[in-house]
């Protein structure tokens, strides 16, 4: 595929703007230099006639940081709810700046990008030349429209200590089901990144969106565009994303409930739903600060992926959609564990054979202190006698698991931590395996709650409480009721998870309070709820 042409300028750059509108050379995403038929390198396009004033209407963001370099982003939208963003179908160079102040007296970092139509007009600039470690400035410009200034910083050297790293972890904020209060609470909190699990978007459309989205459900390109425009004109939501940079990952929601690998939740839909798979990754990739894509030829596009943080934590962001076997018995919920022996068998996988082997490999490289596996679904048993609660979640493959465990206990890592979102809950658990009749611990599991899709007791009902206390009764915290996020501390010597919680989703200012604390000193064995 074709990429969109970059270049960067040196640090140090005096006239960026002038001098990247006037002769950049362009790079397409794998870093090949485009040029014409003479072999020159291609000056970027003229800036199209009748350019709307406001073109940045979704925001900026930053992601996937290293210590030398972060994943700038934009989308130049000035109509949500027209899927071409209310742009014509011409290219439109952007300049991006990164600088050590919010006035840009001081830019270090400078370059061009080509704003392409077949990708959305969204821009993906891969800031190079950072210094470790170090809080930057960074804005785009087309022509005399310039974004918002935002934030965003770079990581320790591989080799270097952090003292301390502060973090949120979310996911799940379907928009119709309520306000983004929790991105409010948030935006109050002094983080260095913001880990996002999945369900960015919902597939339905109406309802609370502003601007209204008719009702109806994404399946074409332009559908996806739409939908992600509506959810990132939401002011909260682009506070954070100026604040810190994200490492984010995808759920199903991003395409479709509970789909598996090209299967889609109801057998009727299969037919032309690669197609519809295609056309949701890339709106993913089209509005994300991720250090991939764009989607291949056959509309794969592969999403996991290691960020590290100095010796201090690596984090394993994993895809367990993409790659994954279809659910068995139906994905029905509460199903008998022995009228469904399917949920056994080697041959069902959650990440696929490649992926399992990427995470094998990189947990048995990994020396940092603690190892973070950041994924979408509950890995802890939710299981209560013979019931098994949800197929969706890891207890639908129950082999997949076990070689996930098997490569924690291979790799001899301790202090390993997962993040799991999705069941719109939030919990602390600790992870065991079987092994030669004993019960061997593995890791310790963070479920971050919703931060607006309902929740169990929402759309199951008070009855349900009972039963999750039965189940969780292993656990050492559990929250099926309230809204919010995880704020998280690590240092060399523990982790800290504070369950954040909003006192409601109807209102964008309803404040947020410490539901529990869950800790981990490291080296430990188990959860201790403070």
């Amino acid at each position: 595929m074709t990429t969109p042409r970059r270049t960067v300028l040196g640090a140090g750059v005096v006239g960026v703007a002038a001098a990247a509108l006037a002769g950049c050379s362009g790079d397409d995403a794998a870093g090949s230099r485009a040029k014409g038929p003479s072999g020159v390198s291609k000056p970027p396009p003229p800036l199209p006639d009748g350019l709307p004033d406001d073109l940045f209407t979704i925001g900026v963001a930053s992601g996937d940081p290293l210590p030398d370099s972060v994943m700038l982003w934009t989308r130049l939208v000035a109509d949500p709810l027209a899927p071409s963003g209310g742009l014509p179908a011409k290219p439109v160079p952007v300049t991006w700046e990164v600088a050590t102040d919010e006035g840009f007296d001081a830019v270090v970092a400078a370059g061009s990008e080509v704003a392409e139509p077949r990708w959305g007009h969204s821009v993906h600039a891969d800031a190079t030349g950072l210094e470790p470690n170090t809080w930057y400035w960074y804005r785009f410009s087309v022509g005399a429209t310039q974004s918002v200034p935002a934030r965003t910083r770079t990581m320790p050297a591989f080799d270097a200590t952090l003292d301390t790293l502060r973090m949120a972890v979310a996911s799940c904020q379907e928009f119709n089901s309520g306000t983004y209060a929790a991105y409010g609470a948030m935006a109050e909190d002094d983080l260095d990144l913001v880990v996002f699990l999945g369900d960015y978007i919902y597939e339905h459309g109406g309802g609370l969106m502003e601007p209204k989205v008719p009702p109806r459900v994404t399946e074409t390109l332009d559908d996806y565009r739409v939908q992600y425009a509506a959810y990132k004109r939401n002011p909260l939501l682009q506070r954070v994303h100026r604040q810190v940079p994200w490492v984010v990952t995808w759920d199903d929601h991003e395409v479709g409930n509970n789909y598996a690998g090209k299967v889609p939740q109801e057998p009727e839909s299969t037919t032309g739903y690669a197609n519809r798979r295609s056309a949701a990754y890339q709106a993913y990739w089209e509005h994300m600060p991720i250090r991939t894509g764009p989607p291949e030829a056959d509309g794969s596009l592969q999403i996991y992926r290691s960020v590290r943080v100095g010796t201090l934590a690596e984090f394993f962001v994993l895809d367990g959609r993409q790659y994954r076997s279809d659910q068995v018995c139906g994905d029905r919920l509460a199903v008998p564990a022995s009228a469904c022996p399917e949920r056994l068998e080697a041959s069902q996988t959650m990440l696929g054979a490649e992926q399992e082997q990427w995470l094998a490999d990189g947990l048995a490289a990994n020396d940092t202190t603690w190892t973070v596996i950041a994924q979408q679904t509950v890995v802890f048993p939710l299981v209560l006698n013979d019931l098994v609660l949800n197929l969706d979640q890891w207890d639908g493959y129950v082999a997949a698991r076990e070689r996930m465990f098997d490569a924690i206990i291979d790799a001899d890592r301790e202090n390993v931590v997962v993040l799991s979102g999705d069941i719109h809950s939030g919990g602390a658990s600790d992870l065991f395996a079987e092994r030669n009749g004993t019960r061997v611990p593995v890791a310790h599991e963070f479920v971050s709650t919703s931060i607006s899709s309902l929740s169990i007791i929402a759309e199951l009902g008070p009855d349900v409480v009972q039963l999750v206390e039965q189940v969780a009764e292993d656990a050492v915290y559990v929250n099926a009721e309230d809204h919010g996020y995880c704020r998280v501390t690590i240092t060399p010597e523990g982790w800290t998870t504070e369950f954040m919680t909003v006192a409601n989703v109807s209102d964008d200012d309803a404040p947020a309070t410490v539901d529990a604390t869950v800790e981990l000193t490291a080296g430990a064995r188990k959860l201790v709820r403070r």
